[in-house]
Protein backbone atom coordinates (compact mmCIF):
# COMPACT_ATOMS: atom_id res chain seq x y z
CA UNK A 1 0.00 0.00 0.00
CA UNK A 2 1.15 3.50 -0.77
CA UNK A 3 0.01 6.77 0.42
CA UNK A 4 1.02 10.44 -1.10
CA UNK A 5 1.31 13.91 -0.66
CA UNK A 6 2.25 17.18 -2.35
CA UNK A 7 4.98 19.10 -0.88
CA UNK A 8 4.73 22.80 -0.45
CA UNK A 9 6.66 25.50 1.64
CA UNK A 10 8.37 29.03 0.96
CA UNK A 11 5.55 30.50 -1.07
CA UNK A 12 6.09 34.25 0.60
CA UNK A 13 3.19 35.20 -1.38
CA UNK A 14 3.60 38.82 0.09
CA UNK A 15 6.64 39.30 -2.08
CA UNK A 16 4.25 37.66 -5.47
CA UNK A 17 2.32 40.37 -7.56
CA UNK A 18 -0.74 37.50 -8.73
CA UNK A 19 -3.39 36.36 -6.67
CA UNK A 20 -2.46 32.75 -4.92
CA UNK A 21 -4.33 30.30 -6.23
CA UNK A 22 -3.66 26.69 -6.31
CA UNK A 23 -6.45 25.31 -9.34
CA UNK A 24 -5.06 22.56 -11.45
CA UNK A 25 -1.70 22.33 -8.96
CA UNK A 26 -2.70 19.70 -6.54
CA UNK A 27 -1.66 15.58 -7.70
CA UNK A 28 -2.75 14.06 -4.01
CA UNK A 29 -5.41 13.85 -1.32
CA UNK A 30 -3.22 15.20 1.13
CA UNK A 31 -0.45 18.66 1.42
CA UNK A 32 2.03 19.49 3.37
CA UNK A 33 2.92 22.54 4.28
CA UNK A 34 6.66 23.47 5.32
CA UNK A 35 6.15 27.31 6.82
CA UNK A 36 6.99 30.70 5.62
CA UNK A 37 3.17 31.00 3.75
CA UNK A 38 3.62 35.39 4.01
CA UNK A 39 4.99 37.79 6.53
CA UNK A 40 1.76 39.20 6.23
CA UNK A 41 -0.94 37.77 8.95
CA UNK A 42 -3.94 38.87 6.64
CA UNK A 43 -2.65 36.24 3.86
CA UNK A 44 -2.10 33.04 6.17
CA UNK A 45 -5.72 32.34 6.73
CA UNK A 46 -7.06 32.93 2.87
CA UNK A 47 -3.66 30.47 1.55
CA UNK A 48 -4.79 27.76 3.83
CA UNK A 49 -8.48 28.23 3.03
CA UNK A 50 -7.50 27.87 -0.80
CA UNK A 51 -5.57 24.79 -0.10
CA UNK A 52 -8.05 23.19 1.54
CA UNK A 53 -10.49 23.77 -1.33
CA UNK A 54 -8.22 21.02 -3.48
CA UNK A 55 -7.25 18.65 -0.91
CA UNK A 56 -8.68 16.82 1.57
CA UNK A 57 -5.98 17.78 4.68
CA UNK A 58 -3.56 20.18 4.63
CA UNK A 59 -1.13 19.67 6.82
CA UNK A 60 0.89 23.03 8.16
CA UNK A 61 4.15 23.80 10.19
CA UNK A 62 4.77 27.44 10.31
CA UNK A 63 8.04 28.75 9.24
CA UNK A 64 10.07 32.23 10.92
CA UNK A 65 8.15 34.29 8.30
CA UNK A 66 4.36 33.54 10.21
CA UNK A 67 6.15 35.34 13.05
CA UNK A 68 8.10 38.02 11.19
CA UNK A 69 6.79 41.22 12.86
CA UNK A 70 6.25 40.01 16.41
CA UNK A 71 9.36 38.13 17.53
CA UNK A 72 9.82 39.67 20.48
CA UNK A 73 6.89 37.82 21.60
CA UNK A 74 6.98 34.67 20.29
CA UNK A 75 5.09 33.49 22.71
CA UNK A 76 2.12 36.01 22.16
CA UNK A 77 2.74 35.34 18.16
CA UNK A 78 1.48 31.44 18.65
CA UNK A 79 -0.95 32.34 19.94
CA UNK A 80 -2.61 34.69 17.57
CA UNK A 81 -1.58 32.22 14.84
CA UNK A 82 -3.65 29.57 16.64
CA UNK A 83 -6.30 32.37 15.86
CA UNK A 84 -6.13 32.65 12.28
CA UNK A 85 -5.39 29.06 11.80
CA UNK A 86 -8.54 27.47 13.60
CA UNK A 87 -11.80 27.06 12.28
CA UNK A 88 -10.76 25.95 8.41
CA UNK A 89 -12.20 22.42 8.99
CA UNK A 90 -9.39 20.06 7.24
CA UNK A 91 -6.21 22.09 7.91
CA UNK A 92 -3.94 20.45 11.00
CA UNK A 93 -1.75 22.96 12.25
CA UNK A 94 1.31 20.37 13.64
CA UNK A 95 2.12 22.97 17.06
CA UNK A 96 2.19 20.20 19.67
CA UNK A 97 0.19 17.67 17.44
CA UNK A 98 0.60 14.82 14.79
CA UNK A 99 -1.79 13.19 12.13
CA UNK A 100 -2.13 9.31 11.65
CA UNK A 101 -3.03 8.70 8.12
CA UNK A 102 -2.76 5.09 6.91
CA UNK A 103 -0.20 3.79 9.06
CA UNK A 104 2.06 7.04 8.46
CA UNK A 105 2.59 9.88 11.33
CA UNK A 106 3.30 13.33 10.35
CA UNK A 107 4.71 14.83 13.14
CA UNK A 108 6.41 18.42 12.83
CA UNK A 109 7.50 21.25 14.31
CA UNK A 110 9.21 24.96 13.16
CA UNK A 111 12.17 23.91 14.53
CA UNK A 112 13.65 27.06 14.58
CA UNK A 113 17.26 27.63 14.12
CA UNK A 114 19.92 26.46 16.97
CA UNK A 115 22.93 28.89 15.68
CA UNK A 116 25.01 25.26 15.52
CA UNK A 117 25.60 24.31 11.87
CA UNK A 118 29.64 25.43 11.83
CA UNK A 119 31.03 24.87 14.92
CA UNK A 120 33.81 27.00 13.24
CA UNK A 121 31.80 29.75 14.15
CA UNK A 122 30.99 31.56 17.38
CA UNK A 123 27.54 30.37 18.50
CA UNK A 124 27.07 33.76 20.19
CA UNK A 125 28.40 36.01 16.91
CA UNK A 126 26.12 34.37 14.73
CA UNK A 127 22.91 34.79 17.25
CA UNK A 128 24.49 38.34 17.34
CA UNK A 129 23.82 38.46 13.48
CA UNK A 130 20.67 37.65 13.49
CA UNK A 131 19.80 39.75 15.96
CA UNK A 132 21.60 42.45 13.86
CA UNK A 133 19.82 41.24 10.79
CA UNK A 134 16.64 40.98 11.92
CA UNK A 135 16.22 44.15 13.95
CA UNK A 136 15.20 42.30 17.25
CA UNK A 137 16.57 42.59 20.72
CA UNK A 138 18.84 39.81 22.26
CA UNK A 139 15.60 39.20 24.32
CA UNK A 140 13.98 37.89 20.59
CA UNK A 141 17.23 35.78 20.41
CA UNK A 142 17.22 33.56 23.65
CA UNK A 143 13.16 33.12 22.40
CA UNK A 144 14.43 31.67 19.40
CA UNK A 145 17.22 30.02 20.67
CA UNK A 146 14.62 28.53 23.66
CA UNK A 147 12.30 27.09 20.97
CA UNK A 148 15.15 25.76 19.04
CA UNK A 149 15.51 23.56 22.06
CA UNK A 150 11.67 22.65 23.11
CA UNK A 151 10.89 21.72 19.14
CA UNK A 152 13.89 19.43 19.46
CA UNK A 153 12.12 18.00 22.85
CA UNK A 154 9.25 17.45 21.26
CA UNK A 155 10.63 15.79 18.08
CA UNK A 156 12.59 13.39 20.01
CA UNK A 157 9.69 12.16 22.80
CA UNK A 158 7.04 12.04 20.14
CA UNK A 159 9.31 9.70 17.61
CA UNK A 160 9.74 8.01 21.14
CA UNK A 161 6.36 7.40 21.59
CA UNK A 162 5.59 6.59 18.26
CA UNK A 163 7.82 3.44 18.72
CA UNK A 164 5.53 1.55 20.07
CA UNK A 165 2.19 2.15 18.11
CA UNK A 166 1.73 -0.62 16.25
CA UNK A 167 -0.74 0.71 13.86
CA UNK A 168 2.25 3.36 12.99
CA UNK A 169 4.50 1.86 10.05
CA UNK A 170 5.83 5.07 8.79
CA UNK A 171 6.94 8.68 9.99
CA UNK A 172 7.30 11.12 8.20
CA UNK A 173 9.12 14.45 9.89
CA UNK A 174 8.21 17.81 9.03
CA UNK A 175 10.85 21.55 10.20
CA UNK A 176 10.79 24.69 8.36
CA UNK A 177 14.45 24.81 9.16
CA UNK A 178 16.76 22.57 7.57
CA UNK A 179 17.89 19.90 9.92
CA UNK A 180 20.75 18.38 9.03
CA UNK A 181 24.07 20.23 8.47
CA UNK A 182 24.79 18.19 5.55
CA UNK A 183 22.39 19.33 3.22
CA UNK A 184 23.34 22.38 2.80
CA UNK A 185 26.68 22.27 3.95
CA UNK A 186 27.68 22.65 0.01
CA UNK A 187 26.69 25.97 -0.93
CA UNK A 188 29.49 28.34 -1.17
CA UNK A 189 27.51 31.67 -0.87
CA UNK A 190 27.08 29.98 3.10
CA UNK A 191 30.20 28.38 3.54
CA UNK A 192 31.78 29.94 5.96
CA UNK A 193 29.20 32.28 7.57
CA UNK A 194 26.68 33.07 9.83
CA UNK A 195 23.79 32.45 7.88
CA UNK A 196 24.35 29.25 7.75
CA UNK A 197 24.45 28.63 11.17
CA UNK A 198 20.94 30.19 11.11
CA UNK A 199 19.44 28.14 8.66
CA UNK A 200 19.05 25.40 10.54
CA UNK A 201 19.18 23.22 13.80
CA UNK A 202 21.06 20.08 14.54
CA UNK A 203 19.72 19.31 17.82
CA UNK A 204 16.31 18.56 15.64
CA UNK A 205 18.00 15.58 13.97
CA UNK A 206 19.03 13.72 17.43
CA UNK A 207 15.03 12.62 17.17
CA UNK A 208 16.70 10.09 15.21
CA UNK A 209 18.51 8.30 18.12
CA UNK A 210 14.50 7.47 19.42
CA UNK A 211 13.51 6.33 16.01
CA UNK A 212 14.67 1.95 17.46
CA UNK A 213 11.86 0.56 14.73
CA UNK A 214 13.78 2.49 11.98
CA UNK A 215 9.89 3.85 10.85
CA UNK A 216 11.22 7.47 9.98
CA UNK A 217 11.14 7.49 6.25
CA UNK A 218 11.36 11.11 5.17
CA UNK A 219 12.35 14.14 6.54
CA UNK A 220 10.23 17.21 4.93
CA UNK A 221 11.32 21.00 5.55
CA UNK A 222 11.41 24.44 3.90
CA UNK A 223 13.69 27.68 4.59
CA UNK A 224 16.00 27.05 2.01
CA UNK A 225 15.49 28.08 -1.30
CA UNK A 226 17.63 25.60 -3.38
CA UNK A 227 16.05 22.12 -3.97
CA UNK A 228 17.07 19.62 -2.25
CA UNK A 229 15.81 15.44 -2.68
CA UNK A 230 18.63 13.11 -1.17
CA UNK A 231 18.85 9.87 0.91
CA UNK A 232 20.78 9.86 4.33
CA UNK A 233 20.82 6.69 6.02
CA UNK A 234 18.12 5.55 4.63
CA UNK A 235 16.13 8.44 5.30
CA UNK A 236 14.76 10.15 2.22
CA UNK A 237 15.04 14.44 2.93
CA UNK A 238 13.37 16.50 0.73
CA UNK A 239 12.10 19.93 0.31
CA UNK A 240 10.26 21.93 -2.20
CA UNK A 241 10.22 26.17 -1.83
CA UNK A 242 8.83 28.48 -3.90
CA UNK A 243 11.15 31.15 -2.56
CA UNK A 244 10.73 34.86 -2.60
CA UNK A 245 10.28 37.16 -5.49
CA UNK A 246 13.01 38.60 -7.26
CA UNK A 247 15.78 36.48 -5.85
CA UNK A 248 17.72 34.33 -7.40
CA UNK A 249 16.40 31.31 -6.00
CA UNK A 250 12.73 31.84 -6.36
CA UNK A 251 10.48 29.92 -9.17
CA UNK A 252 8.83 32.20 -11.15
CA UNK A 253 6.31 28.97 -12.00
CA UNK A 254 5.92 26.53 -9.26
CA UNK A 255 4.30 23.29 -8.56
CA UNK A 256 4.02 20.82 -5.36
CA UNK A 257 6.24 17.93 -5.46
CA UNK A 258 4.45 14.66 -5.01
CA UNK A 259 6.11 12.50 -1.97
CA UNK A 260 5.42 8.66 -1.73
CA UNK A 261 5.35 6.64 0.86
CA UNK A 262 5.22 2.61 0.65
CA UNK A 263 3.80 0.88 4.21
CA UNK A 264 3.51 -2.66 2.36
Amino acid sequence: MKIHFDLISDLHVDTWEEPFSWEGKATSLYAVVAGDISRERSDIRPVLKELSSHYKLVIFVDGNDEHRWELENLGQSYESLRHEVAGIGNVVWLQDNSVVIDGVAFVGVNGWTGFDFDCDLSYQDSKRWLEERYGVSMYAGQQIEALSLSDAGFLCKTVSKLQTHHDVRKIVLITHYVPNVQLIEHDVELEGTHALNCTGNSMLSRCLDEDHENKVHTWCFGHYHSDVDTTIDNIRYVNNCRGRNGTNWCKAVYYPKRIEIDIS
